[in-house]
């Protein structure tokens, strides 16, 4: 935590708001070129036309109890994102096979840092603001999906935020030849 505020000075994590959709259409456009960069069939730059005027939307949504957007912020620039949500316990859960679905979960949808403020304990400090607001709503357990080759977020889930792998995505595109069992 020291390192954090050494190196970030006024780093600040609160909810996102209205006006915070220039610095968060930035932000994004960083991590579609860095993903873009790994696995260009898989990822696109955003189309800056509109992306702020749709950030700002975004932000201006009336969001649910359950869900959450907080910004990192330094000297009044938005540096970074996290949005989460919880999934309650499910109705059938004591039919399912799947333990957690009998339990209040933390899904990270995304987790997003400038470019020019990666490494530097942004993403570790919203990823434990968004952890402590959804134990402090009863979530057992935080669940998460990441690009698989990335050099940046394997790492950083696994060995700086202590997450583990527990399942596999395959994925198979269904417009090219071969793509149906022979």
């Amino acid at each position: 935590m020291a390192r954090d505020r050494a190196s970030l000075g006024s780093l600040v994590v609160r909810p996102a708001r209205p006006g915070d959709a220039a610095d968060l259409a930035r932000n994004w456009t960083d991590a579609g070129r860095h993903y873009v960069g790994l696995d260009a069939d898989a990822f696109q730059v955003p189309d800056a036309d509109g992306l702020v005027a749709w950030f700002e939307e975004l932000l201006r949504r009336p969001r649910s109890e359950d869900a959450v957007w907080l910004v990192a912020e330094v000297d009044g620039r938005v540096v970074g994102d996290v949005a989460a949500r919880l999934e309650r316990p499910a109705a059938d859960a004591a039919r399912q096979l799947l333990r957690d679905l009998g339990r209040v979960r933390l899904y990270v949808d995304a987790l997003g840092v400038g470019e020019a403020y990666r490494r530097r304990g942004v993403g570790a400090r919203l990823m434990r603001a968004v952890e402590e607001w959804g134990r402090d709503r009863g979530a057992a357990r935080a669940v998460l999906t990441t690009y698989h080759a990335s050099p940046l977020s394997v790492p950083f889930y696994e060995q700086r935020m202590g997450y583990q792998r527990r399942s596999i995505v395959f994925e198979k595109p269904l417009d090219e030849p071969g793509a149906t069992p022979r």
